[in-house]
């Protein structure tokens, strides 16, 4: 039987493995993959795209792919990715600072399973 504290001990930990899968490109079989290559409204400043979803053990993550099209440099910070109505359980980026032109890889793990 899990309790609620076991529960919460294994989230970081199932966070952890999702997010290792995501940007290794090494899945687990008990994952769901789901190739997407969706435009996602963000900055001016920005080209964002939804790469990839993946779904498993209670989490939801997606690899996003982030472009700073603006002529200037562009810093990232986490909170930026915590959408309101999204569960979002943590969210990581490969590349804070991005010249003009470059782009870097955006984690965002959510709880709950895809609609």
């Amino acid at each position: 039987m899990t309790t609620p504290a076991t529960h919460l001990e294994a989230l970081p930990r199932a966070m952890k493995a999702l997010l290792v899968a995501m940007a290794s490109d090494r899945v687990p079989p008990d994952v769901r993959v789901e190739e997407t290559h969706r435009s996602v409204p963000l900055w001016i400043e920005a080209r964002f795209s939804l790469v990839r979803q993946y779904e498993g053990r209670g989490l939801i993550g997606e690899k996003y792919l982030l472009q700073n099209v603006s002529n200037a440099p562009m810093v990232l910070a986490e909170p930026e990715f915590d959408r309101e109505a999204g569960a979002v359980a943590g969210v990581s980026i490969e590349q804070h600072n991005l010249r003009p032109g470059e782009s870097t890889s955006v984690y965002v793990i959510r709880r709950g399973e895809a609609p």
